[in-house]
């Protein structure tokens, strides 16, 4: 009503508002809305939420999002988010993990009113409260890797039509305030510097702005809950099928054993699809091989273990040097000796889950942070053990004890760089570092030995200075890890595990040229993995390599992955085993990887003064994008469409993301194929 008030006064005549209204949000820049919002406000007493929203009649009804919850929000341009990218990607990865978690608790609501209803009872899971929270943190799991919310699209649909709605109402209320005239005169910067004024100012000083804001996404959101309880199938649950989502049933002792989750939720709150953030700069990457490879060797100058580190452009060497106590220096060189026999791909595991809960925890590079020593046992995939009466009982104390001699482990590593490049204000730098990876300290500052009695509980640490300068401005270093290789079996799944680890890193320093299907030489994979060629019986190396990518492809890890140019008649010879370590092999990342570093890959250049040539760009890029969306809608892999199209997959790739141009012979299969799939 009001803006058809305002239409009339200002005489503009109605069809062309929306040409106006158009024409203006074109020229807004790209933005994004960061909520951040008080952790506090988010303890929930489940049975009081589910009996109020029982009284009020629809469970799914209710709002997701609240407008009295101590929520921030700030606009951010899109130069700003990049200058900054990792850590508003964390920022948006949490505001997004928080929407599942809210999505999963209305339906998990929604299934113990079914259970009223057919059972004339409560369920269970209504007696005890960290029963509800463990069987909405599954039901989370379940919407992140079963339903439509695993695709990234979905997610990319919702933030654009959010700012579309905020677009419209904010250049309406500056239409209003200073006339239809004078926003036509307005150049681009100064009406994207008013847009930014008023989104800021509404966002921060008005209610009725945020509460309208409030109720559009809640009507989105809960059109996913009603689409998802159909896609799940969840409108004629049965009673076996609700204990079946809620729980498992304990068949040894008649009573219900509630799925613990392998993740807390502190760690699923900072995940992203089952990835974790970790650092990538070349200093971590060589101490987690250092770990588990254990080269570690007596050099001159110097009793303690030593390795070298030599990649790209940073060269130094790492070494095992135990926290100094009241021990004698022959005892504690004795010592660190002894700690790299005991050395384990454990030890990288928690030396991973630190870096994680270090980047999802700290606001800056020098805070303390605080998690629990089951934090990093549950991280891992381990579960608690059943208590009576069907309550966890807790870890094992082997378990425990293990993580504390990782922590041990992990506290005696030295890092000394004698040259690396790192960026300060935007310049690459030559320096020098040394110190630890990272420091135990308690509450007030002070440094302490890892044991048993004082990591019992609580572990509080930061990182040390060598860390510190790769996490610092526009040389932040930090790549997404599948949780998997925590979560493989450091004995049985061992060659998974490392190859999980390795191909993060190599994804992620490819992603500025945006080369993901750079081919990899077969030996190459293997010494990363710190394996040798089994020379008697090489079949050997060969079926359990191939059976660790081909579990890493069924664990969606990998996206996919074959043999460039491999003749498999060659096996049938002798020598063939060197002939196959020379071999080269594509693996795909999946497509969360390629999405989240999208937008760090080097932009290629258009001349702007050659129209022919921008023409021919924006042409290529409409036809890969119709490629791309295609491809993730009919779930085919890179490979599996360059087999299609008789190309080969790094082709499509580079067409994918505009960097070819395809022949007039491909670009006619391109659209055959897309016509056939588009139909």
């Amino acid at each position: 009503m009001q803006k058809d008030k305002n239409i009339v006064e200002t005489g503009q005549p109605n069809n062309s508002i929306q040409y106006l209204s158009n024409r203006w949000s074109s020229r807004i820049n790209n933005f994004l809305v960061i909520c951040i919002n008080d952790q506090n406000s988010l303890l929930h007493d489940y049975k009081n939420i589910f009996k109020k929203q029982k009284r009020k009649g629809s469970i799914t009804g209710f709002p997701i999002f609240k407008d009295d919850l101590n929520y921030k929000s700030f606009v951010i341009w899109d130069e700003a988010y990049k200058e900054n990218e990792e850590l508003f990607v964390k920022l948006r990865l949490a505001a997004r993990n928080e929407t599942v978690s809210q999505i999963a608790q209305s339906i998990v609501f929604y299934l113990l009113k079914q259970y009223e209803k057919i059972s004339s009872k409560s369920h269970p899971i209504l007696k005890e409260e960290n029963l509800i929270k463990d069987s909405i943190f599954r039901m989370e799991q379940l919407l992140k890797k079963n339903t439509f919310l695993a695709k990234q699209t979905i997610w990319e649909d919702f933030y654009s039509w959010f700012r579309l709605q905020i677009k419209e109402w904010v250049l309406e209320e500056i239409a209003v305030s200073i006339g239809f005239d004078e926003m036509e005169r307005l150049e681009d910067q100064e009406l994207n510097e008013l847009f930014y004024q008023y989104l800021s100012k509404n966002l921060d000083k008005s209610p009725d702005f945020v509460l309208k804001l409030t109720y559009i996404v809640n009507g989105y959101i809960q059109d996913w809950i009603k689409k998802i309880i159909v896609e799940l199938n969840l409108e004629t649950c049965t009673i076996e099928k609700i204990e079946n989502l809620l729980y498992i049933n304990h068949e040894s002792d008649q009573t219900t054993e509630l799925l613990i989750s392998t993740i807390r939720d502190f760690t699923f709150n900072h995940t992203i699809q089952d990835h974790l953030l970790v650092m990538n700069s070349a200093p971590y990457h060589s101490v987690r091989e250092a770990i588990y490879i254990k080269n570690f060797k007596k050099i001159t100058d110097t009793p303690w273990p030593s390795t070298a580190i030599q990649k790209g452009n940073t060269e130094g060497f790492i070494q095992v040097i135990p926290i100094r106590g009241e021990k004698s220096d022959h005892v504690m060189v004795e010592e660190a000796w002894n700690q790299v026999q005991l050395m384990s791909d454990v030890d990288v595991d928690v030396f991973d889950a630190l870096c994680s809960f270090f980047l999802s925890k700290a606001r800056n590079n020098e805070e303390i942070i605080e998690i629990d020593l089951k934090d990093l046992l549950a991280i891992r995939g381990l579960k608690s053990k059943l208590g009576g009466k069907g309550r966890r009982g807790g870890y094992e104390a082997r378990q425990s004890e293990q993580i504390i001699k990782s922590l041990k482990n992990i506290q005696s590593i030295w890092i000394h760089i004698n040259k690396a490049i790192v960026y300060e204000k935007g310049k690459p730098v030559l320096t020098t570092l040394q110190g630890r990876t990272f420091i135990f300290k308690d509450e007030n500052g002070i440094e302490y030995g890892i044991s048993e009695q004082n990591c019992r509980k609580k572990i509080t640490f930061t990182i040390d200075t060598v860390f510190a300068k790769y996490l610092t401005g526009s040389g932040r270093q930090v790549a997404l890890l599948s949780i998997k290789a925590l979560q493989y079996n450091p004995y049985r799944q061992l060659w998974e595990k490392r190859l999980a680890r390795y191909l993060s890193w190599r994804w992620r320093t490819q992603a500025r040229k945006g080369e993901f299907l750079q081919p990899n030489k077969t030996r190459t994979l293997l010494e990363s993995i710190g394996e040798i060629l089994n020379t008697r019986v090489p079949s050997r190396t060969r079926e359990r390599f191939e059976k660790a990518l081909d579990t890493l492809l069924e664990d969606e890890v990998i996206a996919s992955w074959h043999y460039e140019k491999w003749d498999e008649s060659i096996a049938d010879y002798k020598g063939w085993a060197t002939v196959w370590l020379n071999s080269k092999i594509i693996i795909e990342p999946p497509d969360i990887i390629k999405d989240q570093y999208r937008t760090i890959e080097k932009k290629q250049k258009v001349r702007v003064d050659d129209q022919r040539e921008s023409k021919s760009h924006n042409e290529k890029n409409i036809l890969g994008e119709q490629i791309r969306i295609t491809r993730k809608t009919q779930k085919l892999s890179l490979y599996q469409l360059a087999e299609e199209l008789e190309i080969s997959a790094p082709y499509v790739s580079n067409i994918e993301r505009g960097i070819k141009t395809p022949s007039i012979k491909i670009r006619t299969k391109m659209k055959k194929w897309l016509e056939k799939h588009e139909s």
